[in-house]
């Protein structure tokens, strides 16, 4: 399948400046290139697919015509299933950049403490009532290794820690 022109993508806002009061009832090539974010070349063969013509030197593209060439793009699909890719790579990237945010973050827990039983657990994990834990933290990387140090507690003897946690102290 051969790629998509980018201006694809931007379909409902050209058609949107199009319809927008006090736009001109025909273009140039300069407006052509304006609004669709391409160059010179490009804008040319935009405007003779949407049935433009030339008067003297100058190559102009009726509004009207226009508008009907971008909804026949629109009507086939291919608008909408160039803005699904788009947002497709852009959720792609957005997961990476937040992966890797999530692999630049270091959490520093004391060796003794991953080795610690739930009667140990710092003061910071607060037990109000079975269903009710208080955590005090500063930021979060020690958020994150005050729920490590809860986990190593079930971890290394789980049947006190759900027996303190379910409220069968």
């Amino acid at each position: 399948m051969p790629a998509q022109p980018s201006w694809y993508t931007r379909i409902p806002e050209i058609l949107r400046q199009l319809d927008a009061e006090g736009s001109p009832p025909f273009l140039d090539r300069s407006a052509i290139e304006q609004l669709f974010g391409v160059g010179r070349r490009q804008a040319i063969r935009l405007m003779g697919v949407a049935n433009g013509y030339q008067i003297g030197k100058t190559f102009l593209v009726d509004a009207q015509s226009l508008r009907r060439f971008l909804a026949g793009i629109e009507g086939t699909g291919a608008g909408v299933q160039a803005r699904g890719r788009k947002q497709r790579v852009l959720t792609a990237l957005n997961e990476v950049a937040n992966h890797a945010a999530a692999q630049r973050v270091r959490i520093e827990i004391a060796p003794a403490a991953l080795q610690g039983r739930v009667a140990d657990l710092p003061r910071a994990l607060e037990l109000i009532e079975p269903g009710r834990l208080l955590i005090h933290y500063q930021g979060a990387e020690d958020l994150l290794s005050r729920i490590v140090e809860l986990a190593a507690s079930a971890t290394n003897d789980f049947p006190a820690f759900r027996k303190r946690y379910e409220g069968r102290e």
